[in-house]
């Protein structure tokens, strides 16, 4: 907005006005004047003043045309504008419409209020709505489930989510309802709010077999919902309500094929009382992260004389994990190495490339003889491993270089595990 100049002018009505000026907001909103003095609207406003003006942009407007009619009763063809305002972001409006609405529904009937119903449940969704839904619902004794069936088949989002809160929150709202919104509804914000109430049914119940069903099929659609939000969103809800076991968690954390969810599975699960119960799946994990944040785990669930097994993992990753927890504990991880790399018939593939991540070049008298094992991952490890050292394999290039085997033409051209 640099170099813009701001009038300070405001439109209301046919008018348009400074924002500077003291307006006479009590002849607000300044309708066409028939003559000098003459009143800016009817004396008092007709319904079709107020219905325009309820809906008006300027709080002013607004709360001029709530205290105008005030002291008369409010038609009740613009009682759900009325009840739309009692949520205003304006404090003053709020007011007015609150105190407009409590008289209007003071001598109304229930066919009043169940029209009113569905739109005290929409509006309840708002910042200041709690006060709509107690004052309306409040007086029926709940949600009537006509109201429910309006919201939950309504073409707006907004509306199918408002059905879904206020039906579960008045008992209105069963499980076979919920269920066909969360796996039939095209909206992924709609699915979401009603696996979140599947869930919150589920616990409320206090049935075993309901909360073992729900808990099957909630696991189920993180598999199958194609929406990358709706399987993050629902996850975060489930453990946030504590909705899924330690069990449960281990097996995202292990075969999901989300990425986030793996590895926030696994995190949950650590965190829980359970975690040190489910290192062992945790370590056989495909994701690198989840097996760090395992191994990560050994030393205090005093495992961690298992570490030097994780030696040979073949990520990298993994393998700088287990070294630093071996360097906490006091153990050396290049002793390890260079005993696990000595015996030629036993020695794994990425042991040779562990010892080279230590950053000796003495052990490459170690790695030398490795490169012309009769294995060929070996022989790769081996010729990755002295280039990781800067150590040339021989003078000569070695016959296994030339050897059919891929894996030792790859490893000899590269400077790490593939």
């Amino acid at each position: 907005m640099r170099g813009r100049r701001s009038h300070c002018r405001i439109r209301v009505g046919f008018h348009w006005f400074d924002k500077r000026e003291i307006a006479d907001w009590d002849r607000a909103p300044y309708w066409r004047e028939t003559g000098p003095g003459a009143p800016s609207w009817s004396l008092p406003p007709t319904e079709s003043e107020v219905a325009l003006c309820l809906g008006h942009a300027d709080a002013r407007v607004r709360a001029a045309t709530l205290a105008r009619a005030e002291p008369g009763a409010l038609p009740a063809s613009v009682l759900p504008l009325v009840l739309i305002r009692c949520a205003d972001t304006d404090e003053r409006v709020r007011e007015l419409a609150r105190a407009a609405l409590e008289r209007a529904l003071a001598g109304a009937d229930e066919a009043v209020l169940r029209r009113l119903a569905p739109l005290a449940a929409l509006v309840g969704m708002r910042r200041y709505g709690a006060w709509v839904r107690k004052a309306v619902l409040g007086r029926l004794g709940g949600l009537p489930e006509e109201a429910v069936a309006h919201l939950s088949a309504g073409g707006a989002r907004e509306a199918r989510i408002a059905g879904l809160r206020a039906g579960a929150a008045y008992g209105r709202l069963g499980m076979t309802r919920a269920w066909e919104i969360a796996e039939g509804d095209p909206d992924n914000g709609v699915r979401v709010h009603a696996l979140r109430t599947v869930m919150r049914l589920a616990l409320a119940s206090g049935r075993q077999t309901v909360l073992d069903d729900t808990r099957t099929r909630v696991l189920a659609r993180l598999d199958a919902d194609l929406s990358y939000e709706v399987r993050r969103v629902t996850f975060a809800a489930a453990v946030e309500a504590g909705f899924f076991r330690a069990r449960d968690l281990a097996r995202l954390a292990v075969g999901h094929r989300d990425r986030h969810i793996r590895r926030s599975s696994c995190a949950a699960v650590l965190a829980g009382p359970d975690g040190n119960a489910s290192l062992d799946r945790l370590l056989r994990a495909r994701d690198t992260a989840v097996r760090s944040a395992a191994v990560r785990r050994l030393r205090g669930a005093g495992r961690g004389d298992e570490l030097a097994r994780h030696l040979t993992d073949p990520s990298a990753t993994v393998r700088a994990a287990v070294c630093r927890e071996l360097r906490a504990a006091g153990g050396a991880p290049r002793a390890h190495y260079r005993a696990l790399c000595t015996d030629p018939a036993a020695v794994a593939p990425a042991a040779l490339v562990g010892l080279a991540e230590q950053r000796c070049p003495e052990d490459a008298a170690l790695l030398r003889p490795l490169t012309r094992h009769p294995r060929a991952a070996v022989r790769a490890r081996a010729l990755s491993a002295l280039r990781m050292l800067g150590a040339p394999a021989d003078d000569a290039p070695p016959p296994s270089a030339d050897a059919p085997g891929s894996g030792a033409r790859a490893g000899s051209g590269s400077g790490g595990v593939p």
